[in-house]
């Protein structure tokens, strides 16, 4: 019994089945968030037709010409479908796993990293619906080509909401894996992980799923999720939220005034001019007082204790 008490309290018993919790309740208000507006497709075509205007103006529409190369390369394209659907969820995980079982404590900042990232891209799904390229004149659906397909053909069929393209959390969540492996592991050869948003990134835009400029504001989004944090840190420094007291408690200021309530300060101890220790003794008072009435001194007292 003893053995499983200590199982449950460390941090592959009831803190792993906490973390399963929150992943678990996080996915469920994904899902929910994300389907609240994926029949707005006026609004989302209209987006699609100004982002292809901003892709002119900046001089870089290069989908339908990096689609139309990739297109006489069957092979290539398969592999990429499969690489968009199964680096994805799965990838996901593994980082999440890994962190929380072999570097526990890089675990919490790239989770919340990711939450961040996830629930900030879902913020803008819903004020600024897009249609992918897709759904666009002049674009394959790569996945519906040649397979394997998870969208139905009707973009108000299903659960997905495929009018959610920018920010790309496909090439969001391939960043912060990245990241968090360059920054964990020291090994030189932690940079080949680069190769998976890059990677991720040619799929995307491959199967026509989304527009560069999403994983631009993937991109920017998370860069701006970790500066926005390490600014918070500075101004934090020490300090940590108390839910009971509703406020920053420094935890420099609760030690040192732990240490005044803790420190020694006896009244029975001190210290003489000359340096030498004191011991002072508590006054008890007399019990008996005698008065020799024949001494010569008359003065003179005897204090018997």
């Amino acid at each position: 019994m003893r053995s499983v008490a200590s199982w449950w309290r460390s941090r592959y018993g009831a803190q792993l089945f906490v973390e399963i919790a929150i992943c678990g309740v996080l996915l469920i208000i994904y899902r929910t968030i994300r389907g609240v507006n994926r029949t707005d497709l006026r609004a989302a075509f209209a987006n699609a037709r100004d982002i292809v205007r901003l892709e002119e103006w900046l001089g870089l529409p290069f989908e339908d010409n990096l689609q139309r190369f990739l297109l006489d390369h069957p092979t290539i394209i398969k592999l990429l479908n499969h690489y968009y659907i199964w680096f994805h969820f799965p990838a996901a995980i593994g980082l999440l796993l890994w962190l929380y079982l072999r570097h526990h404590d890089r675990y919490r900042p790239f989770r919340n990293l990711m939450a961040f990232a996830t629930f900030s891209a879902l913020l803008i799904h819903l004020m600024f619906p897009l249609a992918p390229p897709r759904m666009m004149h002049g674009f394959v659906d790569t996945m519906r080509e040649f397979g394997p397909s998870i969208y139905p053909k009707n973009a108000l069929e299903g659960t997905a909401n495929q009018i959610a393209a920018m920010p790309s959390l496909h090439f969001g969540w391939a960043m912060i894996e990245a990241i968090a492996v360059i920054a964990v592991l020291k090994s030189r050869w932690r940079w080949l992980i680069v190769i998976h948003p890059t990677l991720m990134t040619l799929s995307i835009i491959a199967t026509a799923n989304h527009w560069w400029i999403d994983a631009a504001a993937a991109a920017l989004l998370i860069l701006g999720g970790i500066a926005g944090w390490r600014v918070v840190s500075v101004w934090v420094g020490d300090r940590r939220w108390s839910w009971t007291k509703l406020r920053f408690q420094s935890e420099a200021g609760i030690a040192q005034l732990e240490s005044f309530v803790n420190e020694d300060r006896s009244d029975d101890v001190g210290d003489d001019a000359d340096g030498e220790q004191l011991v002072l003794q508590p006054v008890r008072a007399p019990s008996k007082v005698s008065y020799d009435a024949n001494d010569d001194t008359d003065d003179r007292r005897n204090f018997v204790g």
